[in-house]
């Protein structure tokens, strides 16, 4: 395996917030954040000899299962943020990923991730078959103050949408890119929520794969300060999301 000169076990990459990746107040999108983390970690991954390319030689990818982002404020139109990530831990079929989101030097947003290697013909989770020895854990080093976590999902919900999969919704692995659960479900939720910045922490699990034509159903339950998402085919869960409120509805 050949890594470059300066690879290390942390990345930091930074990024600046242009106007396409931003709401009507200005502030970044949180599907565009989400999109932002995951690209500074396929960069670390690249960097680390663990690509997607480099995984599918073993008919292998990673697949996020669940994520936790912690949000004491969003970033806006012209600012500069910095995304650090490491790896917590990494073995057999499951590693988790942290991340650290930095304007001006300060912490502004923590994420805690699981992803899961996927063989890409059988579609089910396997051991990893690339060598992973060269990189470093840090298992003690944390992003958010909880942990990704399973969703409740006996929450009395209440269809608020459905949504036929388009080409668009698609990808690498032919099956529905993990933003777009989150922008379908945001989608859903009274605009002043999102104008307001309402949302502190964001929980996500994913639960079974969702592909082209198929029609999902979306439903949401609101409960105090949280709001519930769950996404279903055929009355089957396959994503669900639970969003924390800075204030009660």
């Amino acid at each position: 395996m050949n890594l470059p000169d300066k690879f290390s076990s942390k990345y930091k990459g930074s990024c600046q917030v242009t106007i396409d990746k931003c709401s009507v107040n200005s502030k970044i999108r949180i599907t565009d954040l989400m999109n932002l983390l995951q690209a500074v970690a396929g960069k670390h991954s690249d960097l680390g000899g663990m690509s997607y390319f480099d995984m599918q030689q073993n008919n292998q990818a990673w697949v996020l299962s669940s994520m936790r982002i912690e949000i004491e404020n969003l970033p806006q139109w012209h600012e500069t943020i910095e995304i650090e990530t490491w790896i917590e831990t990494l073995a057999g079929i499951k590693t988790i990923r942290d991340f650290d989101v930095f304007l001006n030097d300060k912490k502004i947003i923590g994420g805690n991730s699981l992803w899961v290697v996927l063989n890409t013909e059988k579609r089910r989770p396997e051991t990893i078959a690339i060598s992973h020895d060269h990189l470093e854990k840090y298992p003690e080093k944390k992003a958010t103050l909880k942990k990704f976590s399973k969703i409740d999902l006996s929450q009395n919900a209440a269809l608020v949408n459905q949504h036929k999969v388009a080409f668009s919704d698609l990808d690498a692995l032919n099956h529905v890119n993990n933003v777009k659960y989150i922008e379908w479900c945001l989608d859903c939720l009274p605009i002043d929520i999102l104008e307001k910045n309402c949302i502190k922490a964001i929980d996500i699990n994913y639960l079974k794969e969702v592909t082209y034509n198929q029609t999902a159903a979306i439903y949401s339950s609101i409960n105090e300060k949280e709001i519930y998402f769950y996404i279903k085919l055929d009355g089957i869960v396959c994503f669900a999301m639970k969003l924390e409120l800075n204030t009660h509805l």
